[in-house]
């Protein structure tokens, strides 16, 4: 299904547009986009084009903000003060920083963020609500199932424990004696511990819905009989959660195994955060599955491919009067006389969008669970493909891409054929031209295309890895004051979600006066412990290595084969630093570990670590 979302570059540039056209560029040729700190101008926030978006509570004292890869901490640090914000906590995967501001003071503040031009976008801190419509609490039957023929799809399925189903919602009562041996593992994101106990009910609800213990005599039927649960609290106790904390629940999931990934709150439709989030998920092999709302609505938005949105059916198969729909709606699922777990070990029925999510979550993880191989585009296809049109032939505003149909979707995956993947990406550098002359903030942007979807883009600043960006589009932010003056090769390759890696593009630069007068982080130390360069490995190998600066110790990266692999922030002028390489995942053959270090007064220095696997 394509949809054609409005990509990053569109937002950013409708972003600057907004932002800056009362405002005078700095005159630096290289950072066409950096502006005075001074200038006052508005900040649109782009998601705000969304009137659904628009009329959202948000945190007041809050901003989010991403960086561009490449961006130091010192200059990040230095625009944070310059805005009076304070940096709150950070999310590595989404280069997010939430910071801490005077209410009342969002669109100021952001204004005085973006002329640093150090952000690729920057948003409100959304506050969405969980979508259900409370029935009738002692209705004690499941309808929907053989509408969406759930039992002939078990005759061929039950689900997989290699299917993990991620329930990011108000927690999950994990006590209930039809979830007790389903849910395997969890985490209050807000709070950012352990409990991920629900006082509301809906997490309980939703998780029931997708994966209640089934054919055990007791309670409901869930669609995924044997698919293992997270239970990832991201709301308050009233059902309320942000967009930070929704995309941290998502990131936490995908890192804790997480194939399918319920999101019932709305409208996400037009969250950029929340799509980051998605997309981050996607690459990494996971599919998140999102409600589309309760606001009987039409929206015009195009949702974003790296999720599917669904809508909600009445017993008729007509879409609800609830349901909201339009251009960003997959798929639709029943929605009414949904009953399910309740806190406490009881059951109710309730309708809503946010439940019928988890129908579609618990057959994604059926069909799955035939083929665990296929991708994500494949098995996300597979479900469009296999549906139930309704209304009108083919994709119209109502029903989508149509009904949600458990048995063709489990039989069409096992029918699939897994297809190999041997075409790697086509990579193109747009700026800057080969043999330009940089100076101050210089902007590097490439564009990479494939079929299965670009994993990330690695730029190498003269061989040394410097940043990885895996959103497009591709750009990096070179503070070449670091680095020396004279010439320069930057170096990027791309590679997809199947390892393919693309031809390396190499570009000659010149870094213009005003550089150091040595290579970039001359005064950092760095020493490897062990092992040493050149050993064989074999099983977990624990990476160890001192570093040293007297300028003070900011960060610490470490890379293999060009892969960032754990980041850490790091203080003082010495450390001793490690990370547990596990071997067995990487192929036979060399590997090069980087270390790239950033010291206190924003200068990188990396060194390489040469050693093979057996």
């Amino acid at each position: 299904m394509v949809r054609g979302p409005l990509g990053r570059a569109g937002r950013r540039a409708i972003a600057l547009s907004a932002a800056w056209a009362a405002c005078v560029p700095v005159a630096d040729v290289d950072a066409p986009d950096v502006r005075s700190p001074n200038c006052q101008a508005r900040y649109d926030f782009p998601d705000d084009g969304d009137p659904a978006t628009a009329a959202l509570p948000v945190v007041e004292n809050e901003l989010l903000v991403q960086y561009m890869p490449g961006v130091d901490v010192n200059s990040r640090s230095a625009a944070y003060a310059d805005a009076d914000a304070a940096p709150i906590d950070e999310i590595g995967e989404l280069n997010l920083v939430r910071l801490r501001i005077a209410p009342g003071t969002q669109d100021r503040t952001a204004g005085q963020l973006w002329a640093h031009a150090l952000f690729e976008a920057i948003h409100k801190n959304y506050v969405f609500e969980l979508q259900r419509v409370p029935n009738d609490p002692d209705y004690a039957a499941q309808p929907y199932l053989p509408r969406i023929r759930a039992p002939e799809a078990w005759d061929l399925a039950i689900g997989s424990a290699r299917v993990v189903i991620a329930v990011v919602d108000s927690g999950v009562d994990r006590t209930h004696p039809d979830l007790t041996d389903k849910v395997i593992d969890g985490w209050n994101v807000p709070a950012g511990h352990a409990d991920f106990g629900d006082d509301n009910g809906h997490g309980t609800f939703v998780a029931g819905v997708a994966a209640a213990m089934s054919d055990n005599g007791t309670g409901v039927t869930g669609m995924a009989w044997a698919g293992p649960v997270l239970a990832v609290r991201v709301s308050d106790e009233f059902g309320r959660a942000t967009a930070r904390d929704v995309a941290a629940g998502i990131l936490w999931a995908v890192n804790h195994g997480a194939k399918v990934i319920n999101v019932s709150f709305a409208p996400l439709w037009s969250n950029t955060l929340v799509q980051s989030a998605a997309t981050h998920a996607w690459q990494r092999g996971a599919v998140v599955v999102i409600s589309a709302g309760n606001g009987s609505g039409l929206a015009s938005a195009a949702g974003y491919e790296q999720a599917l949105f669904v809508g909600a059916l009445d017993g008729a198969d007509k879409l609800t009067p609830f349901s909201d729909r339009g251009p960003f709606v997959d798929l639709v699922a029943p929605g009414t006389a949904i009953y399910s777990t309740a806190p406490g070990g009881g059951y109710r029925a309730a309708d809503g969008t946010s439940f019928a999510a988890p129908i579609v979550s618990g057959t994604l993880a059926l069909a799955w669970s035939v083929n665990p191989d296929l991708r994500p585009i494949t098995i996300v296809q597979t479900l469009l493909d296999s549906a139930r049109d309704l209304g009108s032939p083919g994709l119209d505003d109502t029903f989508a891409g149509g009904a949600v149909d458990a048995y063709a979707a489990v039989r069409a995956a096992s029918e699939t054929t897994l297809s190999t993947d041997t075409q790697p990406p086509l990579l193109r550098v747009t700026a800057p031209a080969a043999g330009a002359t940089l100076s101050g903030k210089a902007r590097v942007t490439a564009t990479a295309v494939d079929e299965w979807g670009v994993a990330d883009v690695v730029l190498a600043i003269d061989g040394i890895p410097f940043a990885s960006d895996d959103r497009t589009p591709y750009e990096f932010l070179i503070n070449t004051a670091t680095f020396s003056a004279g010439p320069h090769e930057l170096s990027l390759v791309a590679t997809d979600s199947s390892g393919n890696v693309s031809i390396q593009q190499h570009i000659r630069v010149t870094f213009g006066a005003g550089g150091t007068s040595g290579s970039s982080g001359r005064g950092t130390m760095i020493s490897f412990r062990s092992p040493a360069a050149g050993t064989t490995v074999t099983g977990d190998v624990l990476l160890q290595a001192t570093v040293s600066d007297a300028d003070g110790l900011a960060t610490v990266e470490w890379w293999i084969d060009g892969q960032p692999v754990f980041t850490a922030a790091i203080s003082g002028a010495s450390s001793g630093v490690s990370y547990l390489w596990r071997v067995s995942g990487s192929e036979n053959g060399p590997h090069v570990i980087s270390l790239r270090v950033l010291d206190a007064t924003g200068t990188l220095q990396s060194a390489n670590l040469p050693l093979t696997r057996r």
